[in-house]
């Protein structure tokens, strides 16, 4: 096993790199930095179709290599391994990621939109990797929290144990959250269309209730890890981006209760990873 990382030789690619070593030293795991180059073609005409021409593709194999190899110079560790693979950059991790116990990708590559958009490659390797996924946005920490989103699913369960495994090898805090709301039919309602002690009140001291339960024995194992639970109603998007403000991690299932299939992110981790103001881990 491993921590893998992506590497194109932009700016975000170098923090995922330097991330991604600090993330290898704390597993003692080597770490393989790995960059994916395309078989350059030539167009024969109309008609010909194109063939891969064979100089052009062995400079453009060479130049990968160059480029993995400095992304390793810049994990600054002994055991870290370049990794020059022709492919789609995101296929090539998804395959990589069998084999690994981290993916560690920038929020966007040489081709990025800024952080309106979340690159096509990470966006991908958060929803087909074989193990847990990290974006990264923001390298350094400022607050030394994680935050996770549970919801009783078994992808939040996953990610719950990831959470408190971070911030025990990290030595951070742990901000759990869960969020909730009634359904309510044909208007709108706030807290002040029930009356106190009513179905509001009934369903958030359940919702507690349940999330103490399922944090018991987590708080048990990882006595270390000081831990706050916050029961918030509202949607669990908004709910876990303002959570992210002041946290260096946010941690989130790829899918919810509301998941249908493996191919995509489920709709709250789609909107997390493209919206929140620090790093996200996507765990599957």
């Amino acid at each position: 096993m491993s921590v893998l990382v992506g590497y194109d030789g932009s700016g975000a690619a170098g923090d995922a790199v330097r991330f991604a070593a600090e993330e290898a030293r704390l597993r003692g795991l080597p770490l393989q930095v790995l960059t994916a180059w395309d078989a350059p073609t030539v167009d024969l005409g109309m008609g010909s179709g194109s063939v891969v021409d064979p100089h052009l593709a062995q400079a453009v194999e060479q130049r990968a290599a160059q480029v993995a190899a400095e992304g390793a110079g810049l994990a600054g560790l002994d055991a870290v391994t370049p990794t020059a693979v022709t492919g789609p950059a995101a296929a090539a991790l998804v395959e990589a990621s069998r084999s690994a116990d981290l993916v560690v990708v920038g929020s966007h590559g040489r081709h990025g939109m800024a952080d309106l958009l979340l690159g096509g490659v990470s966006r991908q390797v958060a929803a087909h990797a074989a193990c847990p996924v990290i974006v990264v946005r923001r390298p350094a920490p400022q607050f030394e929290r994680v935050v996770v989103g549970i919801d009783g699913s078994p992808q939040a369960h996953r990610a719950l144990d990831f959470a408190f495994e971070q911030a025990s090898r990290r030595c951070w805090a742990l901000r759990v959250v869960h969020a909730w709301d009634v359904a309510v039919i044909g208007f709108d309602a706030d807290t002040s269309t029930y009356p106190q002690g009513g179905i509001l009140d009934d369903v958030r001291d359940a919702e507690t209730r349940l999330g103490s339960e399922v944090l018991a024995g987590h708080v048990e194992r990882y006595p270390d890890v000081e831990v706050e639970f916050a029961v918030s109603r509202g949607g669990a998007a908004k709910v876990l981006l303002d959570a992210s403000r002041d946290a260096d991690l946010l941690v989130t299932g790829s899918r919810g209760r509301g998941g249908f299939s493996a191919l995509l992110l489920g709709s709250v981790s789609h909107k997390v990873i493209h919206h929140a103001q620090c790093n996200v881990a996507v765990v599957p």
